[in-house]
């Protein structure tokens, strides 16, 4: 799930995750009035420049389509066209905003928060939350094509779907958490802040300083301009 969403060069960790925090709040603030569309316009070339334009396109045309129901029922509910462009610009917003994180690939942002001297039980946490959820988009997949070449289809009727898709997936899950908790435990990790040897070590280059400018540049353009207007 987030490989599709890898940047074809990765950025410096701290950098992706603040940019994606910081333009995020700049276009929340400012997604009432029109111009948070040429905000998120220039987000999109920005990122694009930078090696994320086939995770972009993919996730913004989703967004475009789940935004636009989401803001067809607000506009029906509350009468007002204004809400119908807000909840489209704020799903727009929180998906190409989340692009840069979502991009980091896990074994980089475990290098460099082993480099920046973290916490031992954030870094497995983030490392064990990255990957869980593509891991049980897969595991949805097979279960999914398995109960499919048997014939039997998915019926929600009854206790079908429970037998044949809930339950095969709690016991898949339990069953490789198991196996690496024992994994982690032969391999000697622990929560103990101990010394670590990082032999992939990720540095920040003169790239990450330029695209950590520019993303404030724009914020702080769209935040003067929202002002203005």
């Amino acid at each position: 799930m987030f490989e599709s969403l890898t940047a074809e060069k990765q950025l410096y960790p701290p950098a992706a995750f603040l940019s994606s925090l910081i333009t995020l709040i700049v276009g929340m603030i400012i997604s009432k009035d029109l111009i948070s569309f040429a905000y998120t316009a220039v987000l999109f070339v920005l990122f694009s420049c930078f090696g994320m334009f086939k995770a972009l396109w993919k996730i913004t045309a989703g967004a475009i389509v789940f935004g636009c129901i989401i803001g067809g029922l607000s506009c029906l509910t509350s009468g007002r066209i204004d809400s119908f462009y807000q909840t489209v610009v704020r799903t727009l917003i929180l998906c190409i905003c989340a692009v840069p994180m979502a991009g980091i690939d896990p074994a980089r942002l475990t290098r460099c928060m082993n480099q920046l001297k973290c916490p031992r039980v954030i870094t497995l946490g983030m490392l064990i939350t990255l990957r869980f959820i593509p891991f049980t988009v897969s595991e949805i997949k097979r279960i999914r094509e398995a109960v499919r070449v048997r014939g039997m289809g998915v019926n929600v009727k009854g206790g079908y779907l429970y037998r044949t898709f809930f339950l095969p997936l709690v016991m898949r899950i339990t069953s490789i958490s198991d196996i690496l908790s024992l994994s982690l435990e032969t391999r000697g990790f622990s929560l103990e802040n101990n010394g670590a040897t990082v032999y992939g070590k990720v540095g920040i280059k003169a790239r990450d300083i330029v695209f950590f400018i520019l993303i404030l540049a724009v914020c702080v353009s769209g935040v003067t301009a929202w002002k203005l207007l």
